[in-house]
């Protein structure tokens, strides 16, 4: 594999319609000869920020758990796919500790900087029960902006909505068509 990404899956359903969604565009980046390993926030030991500013000093979490392997891997990944439901209009509880985690990855010892490398890019999943982008609510914004902040690059947003009626298990399309997004993405044209 030529490039190596990782997948934050911030469901605590594996197999259902986020975990699904994710799977599809991991068989797409596979296909660009893009290694993917993915980490299932909902089943992880996940400790939130205790607003320390440890990091702020040192660039480093004083917080050890599993998001310190996350977060790791973040530096040498190539890209990243964050992906979430919508709880109550926003990721859930799961992801937003994660990203608040990543509060490390800005450099303040000099003005400001990433600690992340420049050519970072992120996939962006949201899924809803809902049938509407306002029922998605601030869960898409609400993951991109920190990345973005951090100078990840958010190469494509993925949104599923109405699962209620129609879970992406019963979708005979959506795996081909996000396939195909990514298979045919500007980014992985060579």
């Amino acid at each position: 594999m030529s490039e190596k990404w990782i997948a934050m899956v911030g469901s605590p359903r594996k197999g259902k319609n986020t975990d699904l969604i994710v799977n599809y565009v991991i068989e797409g980046l596979n296909e660009k000869n893009i290694e993917v390993d993915k980490y299932y926030l909902g089943s992880s030991n996940i400790s939130t920020c205790t607003g320390c500013e440890h990091c702020i000093k040192t660039g480093t979490c004083s917080i050890q758990d599993e998001v310190t392997e996350i977060i790791d891997n973040m530096k040498k990944a190539d890209g990243y796919i964050f992906a979430s439901p919508s709880f109550n209009y926003n990721m859930t509880a799961q992801m937003k500790a994660l990203l608040d985690r990543t509060f490390c990855l800005n450099d303040y010892s000099n003005e400001w900087k990433s600690r992340l490398s420049s050519d970072k890019k992120a996939i962006i999943v949201g899924v809803c029960a809902g049938n509407t982008k306002e029922s998605m609510g601030y869960t898409v914004e609400g993951i991109s902006k920190p990345l973005s902040v951090l100078g990840v690059k958010i190469i494509e947003v993925i949104e599923y909505y109405n699962t209620k009626h129609i879970p992406v298990s019963n979708n005979d399309n959506v795996r081909e068509e996000i396939i195909k997004r990514i298979r045919n993405h500007r980014v992985f044209q060579r």
